[in-house]
């Protein structure tokens, strides 16, 4: 019997990142990460980078990375996956804006890594999913979409087959409790490791996805990489219990079975969570009232640019360039980042929140000044949209 198993690491800095903290996790994580890949012909890793941070990247000088990235995925040692570039959690914005910002993702990623980005599978940004996100990820082209355990809706957990959506996109869940302890450091040492991945009483082969922060292995826990992750590819090829694969190896090496429609959920959804219908915590609490109103800015500021953009081709250029950069500035704008440092559970950053909404606001003004003054009708409702959206940016800043 042999335990199959996948390391899923996603790496990604909001686009709102200071510099000094980039080039902190660069240096800890993300070059000892590729190094020891490098240095271990048998290691391979599935890999989420959303294409913000491969854009912070180029811009700080770390060709290095992306060159190294690309040379490990042209031996087979890193496959990659898609997702969203900006990182927005995609069940709380309409299914247009989820295609957009996988194309997005996509077409930046094969910028800097050309033909070798072929994604076949799906990262959604904190494995956050829904009805409409999996729609539009099986719309796209994708094979395969990767989600938080808590979303698998059958009886038995799916480790011998690989379950589908009723669409034909398959699914594959992370098994969280054992992802959840090497996050944490509470596996730290391989024989560890093994025991945890050994966990079914069979003689049947099965597998074991792992998914994880890449940001995880020198920089939240220092000695993860030294202590854990090099000991562990050490050991890979001398052992016939366990076989590192990638997703897609997996895939293909275990058949299709049933078909579900998983739980709306994340990887940070808890089974209370799921029993007061809060599926997304962390970023869409309905108890929690800046979030509330985090959504109510963002779906103004987002009405706005769509209304501004049906009169794009009646704009001059210089309009059309003012609209173009609040199309920019809302594509950031919508990061997840500031609503996970607004859940206060126990994470709450006045000023990570506040670097969302500017850039957002800035979005709404730069698309209310695109449209044409000729349009008086619509300059009106854009007033309306405005003041009711800063009704919600007010509620935000007293609130914090």
């Amino acid at each position: 019997m042999v335990v199959y198993f996948s390391f899923l690491f996603h790496i990604y800095q909001p686009p709102t990142q200071i510099a000094p903290v980039i080039k902190q996790i660069t240096k800890e994580s993300y070059k000892p990460i590729i190094e020891s890949i490098r240095n271990h012909a048998h290691a391979k890793i599935t890999l989420n980078i959303n294409g913000t941070l491969v854009e912070q990247l180029y811009d700080y000088g770390y060709n290095d990375i992306i060159e190294g990235i690309a040379t490990l995925a042209s031996r087979g040692q890193i496959e990659f996956t898609s997702s969203a570039k900006f990182h927005p959690l995609l069940p709380l914005i309409p299914q247009p804006e989820i295609e957009r910002q996988i194309r997005l993702n996509d077409q930046t990623n094969k910028n800097f890594f050309g033909d070798i980005y072929q994604p076949r599978g799906i990262f959604p940004p904190e494995m956050a999913i829904s009805e409409e996100v999996l729609l539009s990820v099986n719309k796209l082209g994708y094979d395969w979409i990767i989600m938080s355990g808590i979303a698998n809706s059958l009886p038995d957990f799916p480790t011998t087959f690989i379950s589908q959506h009723e669409n034909g996109l398959k699914l594959l869940f992370r098994d969280d409790y054992i992802s959840i302890d090497c996050a944490f450091d509470k596996i730290n040492n391989v024989e560890t490791f093994a025991n945890r991945l050994n966990y079914l009483d069979t003689s049947e082969d099965y597998y074991v996805i792992l998914a994880m922060d890449g940001e995880t292995f020198g920089h939240h826990v220092k000695h993860a990489i030294n202590n854990f992750l090099i000991p562990l590819f050490d050991a890979l090829p001398h052992r016939n219990d366990i076989k590192l694969c990638t997703i897609s190896e997996i895939i293909e090496r275990f058949p299709v079975g049933q078909k579900q429609v998983p739980r709306d959920s994340s990887w940070s959804t808890m089974p209370y969570d799921i029993a007061n219908d809060i599926p997304f915590p962390l970023w869409f609490d309905k108890n929690n009232q800046i979030h509330i109103e985090q959504h109510k800015f963002f779906m103004y500021s987002l009405t706005l640019v769509h209304l501004a953009h049906k009169f794009r081709e009646s704009m001059s250029e210089e309009n059309k360039r003012i609209l173009d950069n609040a199309r920019n500035l809302l594509d950031r704008g919508i990061h997840s980042c500031q609503q996970w440092w607004a859940s206060k559970r126990p994470w709450y950053s006045p000023d990570m929140i506040m670097r969302g909404l500017n850039e957002v606001l800035m979005a709404s003004v730069n698309a209310k000044r695109s449209i044409p003054q000729e349009s008086p009708d619509i300059q009106a409702a854009t007033e309306l949209i405005m003041k009711d959206m800063l009704k919600a940016h007010n509620k935000i800043i007293l609130s914090l």
